[in-house]
């Protein structure tokens, strides 16, 4: 019988949560490199970050490693990786502030209701699309060369990624209701 430090271990310590939590641990020297505007670090860290969350979700199904702090860590990891570079470009007008005020109260309150719930309330298919094209959209405005056609390419799938944002804010809102 495996004792309680034991399960803890088992819980925290498998190859998708040490993904995610490494997706975490990017952000300070994704935070860094934008303040620094060393654009190409800022594209490899979002590409690293991009593939340590598809192959944390890829392990986690393929291998049966679902645990509930990977349910709450790894949605948790993906907003923090994806809002900071977000507000940095909040901060340099390339967004405008009140869209990112409604995404980042969107993320908040499905937070909360992922935390309130047994499964973590997982990512819808719409939600994966939404990440999907912020994720894009943030490749396209940081690519190394610049060039008019991938910061409006960038922009189109910022206004996607929002759309999606507030789509999927309604159904998570629509399957709490039909929960509770």
């Amino acid at each position: 019988m495996l004792n309680k430090k034991e399960n803890l271990q088992k819980l925290i310590v498998n190859t998708p949560n040490i993904l995610t939590i490494s997706r975490l641990l990017l952000v300070f020297p994704l935070i860094l490199c934008l303040e620094l505007k060393i654009t190409f670090y800022v594209f490899l860290l979002l590409i690293i970050g991009g593939l340590t969350d598809y192959f944390d979700g890829f392990i986690a199904r393929r291998l049966n490693l679902k645990t509930r702090i990977g349910a709450v860590l790894d949605p948790l990891s993906d907003k923090v990786f994806l809002l900071v570079p977000l507000v940095f470009l909040c901060k340099n007008d390339s967004i405008p502030f009140w869209s990112l005020s409604i995404i980042i109260s969107r993320e908040l309150v499905v937070s909360g209701l992922r935390k309130n719930t047994e499964d973590g309330l997982p990512a819808s298919l719409i939600g994966k699309y939404k990440t999907f094209f912020f994720f894009i959209s943030l490749l396209l405005f940081f690519i190394p060369l610049k060039n008019d056609l991938f910061n409006d390419l960038g922009i189109i799938f910022y206004w996607l990624g929002f759309l999606l944002t507030i789509i999927t804010f309604i159904d998570y809102l629509r399957i709490k209701k039909n929960t509770v």
